[in-house]
């Protein structure tokens, strides 16, 4: 499945490191000319917590953000580690 992820804050603030660690945990990762964006692609045995889990993995622990949007469901869920729920991917 693919994914449309728009980033704030990932680690080290660039995008490009950002993506290298990503394919490094098992996804296919592509930076878009948008340069704070991200195509990511989940493998076919990859559990949605693991997916979660390496995409919050690059963001920046007390400020990052991400919004992924599923390209196949339409879905988009939310991750923000700041407010009373960091870390966790809520579905808008």
């Amino acid at each position: 499945m693919r994914y449309f992820g728009e980033f704030n804050r990932v680690i080290r603030d660039n995008i490009g490191v950002a993506a290298k660690m990503l394919r490094r945990l098992g996804l296919t990762a592509h930076v878009l000319p948008h340069k704070t964006s991200l195509v990511i692609g989940r493998p076919r045995g990859m559990s949605w917590s693991d997916f979660t889990a390496a995409i919050a993995a690059v963001l920046q622990p007390w400020r990052g953000s991400v919004m992924l949007s599923s390209q196949t469901t339409g879905n988009t869920y939310i991750c923000n580690n700041r407010g009373n729920r960091p870390g966790r991917f809520i579905r808008q």
